[in-house]
């Protein structure tokens, strides 16, 4: 029963754009190891604590039902090139493709899994603290690149890698080993490419606390080390993907839609705590995807203003 349904849902995934995998649910002890693993290891750090999280929140502790399974979802994405206007003239800013509307993505995803499984009796949930990067490489929907971003064969890094806990039966799956791009053994582009230097090909690991997309999407001053030339996004950073061969699909895959007019520019970079916006600005930055990133935003964009690059 277990695996026909598994089956037919991850058919229902493809049929919706998406691509799925689903692992048994004991495999959350194998993702617990491989947090205690960087925890302990060479290149450990503050932010290695960060990335690995609270291993006992991967699973939430108010399910209706039993886990048996977890649910893995790749979903397409593009990067976003909005529009701003500042002291008469436009400046574009780039959003990284995962980083609008992850939120609204897992609900409607998980709308669609409980649609075809509840008529069968069972369920589905979000389970948004697991690993899900590592959890799509060891279930088979991507591999690392040198840069530690997950790359399926078919999206490139141009995607939101979505998770899931269910009780559908699943005793058993394939579980593939860490691995990295067979692309990145001979190629060190996006270590070339990083402003900051935070790829190094001697490394399994980035330097995450030297990584500007870390930096960029957690509130506070900028460090006194960070060139201002290295500001590139609006959020996290596109310079080691941008130029990444696992990328070459993507290429022109990007959403312009969003154009903030000069008043609205101007209330952004001088927002401030948790004020509430305009309507008209919670408006474009919700159009954009980006609402959720209001606490870093005027940060950002004034960085990039500073920056002068952008300004068209």
């Amino acid at each position: 029963m277990g695996e026909v349904v598994i089956e037919n849902l991850l058919n229902e995934i493809v049929s919706h754009g998406d691509r799925g995998a689903v692992v048994p649910n004991s495999r959350i002890d194998d993702l617990k190891q491989d947090m205690a693993d960087l925890r302990n290891g060479e290149y450990h750090t503050m932010w290695i604590d960060w990335m690995a999280g609270n291993t006992d929140e991967f699973i939430p502790s108010d399910l209706a039902f039993e886990p048996r399974s977890l649910i893995v979802v790749a979903r397409p994405t593009s990067k976003a090139l909005l529009q701003f206007n500042y002291g008469g003239k436009p400046v574009y800013c780039t959003v990284p493709p995962g980083d609008t509307d992850e939120i609204l993505q897992e609900i409607q995803v998980l709308r669609y899994i409980n649609d075809y499984l509840q008529p069968l009796g069972f369920s589905a949930a979000m389970a948004v603290m697991l690993p899900k990067k590592l959890l799509a490489v060891h279930c088979g929907l991507g591999r690392y690149g040198r840069n530690n971003i997950c790359y399926n064969a078919e999206l490139g890094s141009f995607m939101q890698i979505l998770t899931y806990v269910s009780d559908i039966p699943c005793d058993e799956a394939t579980w593939f080993p860490i691995s990295r791009m067979e692309a990145c053994e001979n190629c060190n582009a996006c270590v070339t490419a990083c402003p900051t230097g935070a790829i190094d090909s001697s490394r399994h690991l980035i330097n995450a606390e030297r990584c500007i997309t870390a930096i960029n999407e957690f509130p506070g001053e900028f460090p006194e080390w960070l060139d201002k030339s290295a500001h590139n996004s609006l959020l996290g950073c596109m310079k080691c993907q941008d130029c990444c061969p696992g990328n070459a699909m993507n290429q022109d895959n990007v959403t312009t839609n969003v154009t903030f007019t000069e008043e609205e520019t101007a209330e952004l970079l001088n927002h401030s705590g948790d004020e509430p916006c305009s309507d008209s600005l919670t408006a474009k930055l919700e159009a954009a995807g980006i609402s959720t990133w209001i606490n870093v935003l005027p940060r950002n964009l004034a960085a990039l203003l500073l920056n002068g690059t952008h300004l068209s």
